[in-house]
């Protein structure tokens, strides 16, 4: 069972009321009737420095003098978190900051501008690397690799036994959702067809709610713990 500790959704929830997200820690389902949003593509995100100083001294040392604090998705530059926490609480606060979002391809363009290829399945796995690459995490998702392809994702996690299959693992917030559709799958051998991220679990452990771009738009789905199509999760290294 999940346990959440109180320093962590303060950290939750400073970082998303400076992203101006309403959807915070609620383990409320979004519903389509708030697909409208006033989220600038820019990701109009200011970390409220002083506040998260006085929680987790230093956790959000720059990586050198006069650096921009700001998350924003045309820095650029990887962010260095000193705890999990934050780093994962800064993810999450840009993953809810996209509540409503029905353009994918701001994703997809923000990924293949980086290196990844167009997936003509959908942008689910595209808004998972950019909620990561907007957060200053880019390195804490496959080492900085840019894709769209949820295939790679489980693909490279497995590789360094930092995928968990189904029914093995309680997820824990900042994970990556995997299922598989045979019926989805860009060739027969993929091993994965969506991803999401997960933001927390129910106390009873039997569901997962996850951010996904799914349906057409971005929203926090709940997901059952026991879904036919899971097959597991992929543990980004928040140390990165």
């Amino acid at each position: 069972m999940l346990q959440v500790r109180p320093r962590h959704v303060a950290i939750r929830l400073i970082f998303a009321a400076a992203c101006g997200s309403a959807a915070i820690f609620a383990p409320a389902v979004a519903s389509a009737g708030t697909a409208e949003t006033a989220t600038d593509p820019s990701l109009r995100c200011e970390i409220v420095e002083a506040a998260l100083e006085d929680m987790v001294p230093g956790a959000l040392a720059k990586a050198s003098q006069g650096a921009d604090a700001s998350i924003s998705r045309a820095s650029g530059t990887a962010q260095a978190p000193c705890s999990k926490d934050v780093a994962v609480a800064r993810l999450l606060a840009v993953a809810s900051s996209q509540a409503g979002i029905t353009d994918g391809d701001r994703y997809q363009n923000a990924a293949i501008e980086a290196g990844s290829t167009f997936n003509g399945m959908g942008p689910c796995t595209a808004y998972v690397w950019w909620c990561f690459d907007a957060a200053g995490l880019s390195p804490c998702f496959m080492d900085g690799a840019a894709t769209t392809y949820p295939h790679e994702v489980r693909d490279w996690y497995a590789a360094r036994d930092a995928f968990e299959p189904k029914g093995s693992y309680t997820p824990q917030p900042g994970d990556i959702w995997l299922t598989d559709n045979p019926t989805g799958r860009p060739f027969p051998e993929a091993s994965a067809t969506h991803a999401g991220i997960v933001d927390h679990v129910s106390d009873d452990g039997q569901t997962i709610y996850c951010w996904e771009h799914v349906n057409g738009y971005v929203h926090l789905v709940a997901e059952r713990a026991d879904h036919e199509t899971l097959i597991g999760y992929a543990r980004p290294d928040f140390g990165c």
